[in-house]
């Protein structure tokens, strides 16, 4: 949890969020899902996590509307409220209207991960009959220049920029996201008045890994920690939050587990091809639920991965700024192959977030 991994939590009462998490996990109640609908999408965005080897080996194994139903009724039963539907792009799906509209009408809470390029009449009024809790749109630019050239579609600003406002236009909640990389760095202000100007927060993150499939190639694209932190410091809001954040819980115990974060404890994900994982960067321990259920798979199947121990001599251990950098043994596995060894780069923008919160703290 940090101000820029805001899902479900809403941020408008943390001590309420705080006490009803903590009664959540106690009980192991998986309160928040995310549902990757699929993996395909119809932009080719340089940095994506999610990018299969090619389109026809991500579309061939997905499940069905069908199974979709079927998986959502178990985590209904389970407890589940809070929903995220992603990718990909889950518009992509001709079926994605009825697998929404059965989660809206089970009473889940949901939130719509999209470029917004395929915002059209049919989801408009979809989402008029059944709104979103939160529709949160990515945009990489301020411009069709920066934007298009990161998802290497042309007009695809244009069209997310339509998207958006068509959304806007029928009430739903839109917020903006982005993306911090070396293609967009300059950009950034421009991308967060943009935001301002059409009255919709925005957040954004530096952290940048390699894909599901195994490609390095994104890490290329990161921005320097010093640089990535004084952009995200640079405005006073969001400076306030984190200052206030690292205040809430610093003092907090965090556990002696490798993982002390709600995955597999109050939090889950699932893959296009219906496996089970804690979340969505964590690939060592999942269950298939084609063959099983969403019960079975959460009771069963990630006790070894709540057991796990970092290494002895990490230097994560007793780290104070352990809250800042973004700590996710998950990403680990994905840059180093090991989930107990740090990502460098995501160490040095803690550090930088330690050392600019606690400049500001003392006027300097």
């Amino acid at each position: 949890m940090n101000p820029n991994c805001e899902h479900w939590t809403g941020g408008d009462d943390r001590h309420f969020w705080r006490v009803l998490s903590a009664k959540i996990a106690s009980q192991r109640v998986p309160f928040s899902g995310s549902l990757a609908l699929t993996h395909r999408c119809n932009l080719e965005c340089v940095h994506c996590y999610a990018r299969e080897r090619s389109d026809r080996d991500a579309a061939r194994p997905e499940l069905t509307a069908g199974q979709w139903l079927e998986i959502i009724a178990d985590i209904k039963e389970a407890g589940c409220l809070f929903l995220l539907l992603t990718g990909g792009e889950p518009l992509r799906r001709d079926d994605f209207p009825e697998i929404y509209s059965f989660a809206r009408r089970n009473g889940f809470l949901v939130t719509l991960f999209t470029n917004a390029t395929l915002v059209g009449d049919s989801i408009l009024s979809l989402f008029r009959d059944l709104p979103p809790r939160l529709v949160e749109v990515s945009i990489y630019g301020a411009s069709a220049g920066t934007h298009d050239r990161i998802t290497g579609i042309p007009g695809s600003f244009a069209r997310a920029m339509e998207g958006i406002e068509a959304l806007q236009s029928e009430g739903i909640p839109v917020r903006l996201k982005s993306v911090l990389m070396t293609l967009n760095d300059d950009d950034f202000p421009a991308i967060e008045d943009l935001a301002r100007s059409r009255g919709i927060k925005f957040r954004f993150d530096p952290a940048i890994f390699p894909s599901l499939a195994g490609d390095r190639g994104p890490l290329d694209l990161r921005v320097p920690p010093g640089r990535a932190v004084d952009l995200e410091m640079a405005d006073p809001d969001r400076t306030r939050e984190w200052r206030e954040f690292y205040r809430s819980f610093r003092e907090e115990p965090t556990g002696d587990g490798l993982f002390n974060c709600g995955s597999g404890v109050n939090t889950f994900h699932i893959d296009p091809r219906g496996r089970l994982f804690p979340c969505l960067m964590v690939r060592n321990a999942g269950y298939d639920l084609c063959p099983g259920r969403f019960q079975d798979g959460w009771g069963q199947a990630f006790h070894d991965f709540r057991k796990a121990m970092p290494d002895a001599r990490s230097s994560c251990r007793g780290c104070e700024k352990k809250l800042l950098c973004g700590y996710c043994p998950g990403f680990f596995e994905m840059e180093n192959g090991s989930e107990t060894s740090p990502s460098e780069y995501m160490c040095a923008i803690g550090q930088h977030r330690f050392a600019k919160l606690n400049s500001e703290a003392c006027g300097g």
